[in-house]
């Protein structure tokens, strides 16, 4: 097929494609797109005659358009950027257990105590532990009006226990969290929480609970059932 009988034939087909639009009817204009339309033709009208004359009035050069959206479109769209915005920063994730709460980081967790009220604001009373298992030494101690720490070590296994008290205000520690989770338990008749550090054949277990006064941690080279054994203790 040449050319010119392509472009022929191409064109009967266009022609016969829009033949339904030959005998359209006339379109007819809104009453009110009519009236709108008539204003801005007097209006356009106006201001030519104005600028032939020198006389320029900016606010007639204005159009204004009022927003036709509503409330209650602005408040959605409002919502969408709070959400968009908390997507970019990322959620704030809050620990509740029943005696804790906290803030959930990427990979730690800050924890604080709920029940502060009617709790000494200085250590009064000192705990320790009554027995620990054989092997272990005492190390250190060091304490704080508002803290008390003990540090026992095992020197032929390299284990070690350690035992933390803090005032309840003062209790803010931040807990690793990455790849491990709070489990609460029952620590000598009060609400903890437990979680498992052990890799391996290493066992490391960390237990936290509020003793009514007190916040204890306990943070041990042993099993979660050989360390909950260890929480018994003589008072100073």
């Amino acid at each position: 097929m040449n050319e010119s009988a392509f472009k022929e034939i191409l064109g009967e087909a266009i022609k016969s494609g829009l033949a339904e639009f030959d005998n359209a009817p006339e379109h007819k204009f809104s009453l009110k797109h009519r009236l709108a339309m008539k204003y801005i033709f007097a209006k356009f009208a106006r201001n030519v005659s104005r600028l032939k004359s020198g006389e320029v009035d900016k606010d007639d050069s204005i159009i204004e358009y009022k927003s036709r959206v509503s409330l209650r479109q602005r408040l959605i769209v409002v919502l969408l950027i709070f959400i968009l915005l908390s997507f970019l920063v990322g959620w704030v994730v809050v620990f509740v257990s029943d005696k804790f709460s906290g803030t959930v980081y990427s990979d730690n967790t800050q924890l604080t105590a709920v029940d502060v009220e009617d709790c000494p604001n200085e250590i009064e009373i000192k705990y320790i532990f009554a027995s620990v298992p054989s092997g272990f030494d005492l190390i250190k101690t060091s304490s704080s009006p508002t803290t008390f720490y003990i540090l026992y070590e095992n020197s032929s296994t390299g284990q070690t226990i350690t035992l933390r008290q803090w005032v309840k205000a003062k209790f803010k520690p931040r807990y690793n969290t990455e790849r491990h989770n709070f489990e609460e338990v029952t620590v000598n008749g009060k609400a903890g929480l437990y979680i498992d550090f052990s890799y391996g054949s290493n066992y490391q277990t960390l237990l936290v609970w509020d003793n009514t006064d007190y916040i204890l941690e306990v943070v041990a080279d042993l099993n979660k059932s050989e360390t909950i054994d260890l929480v018994k203790f003589d008072r100073n």
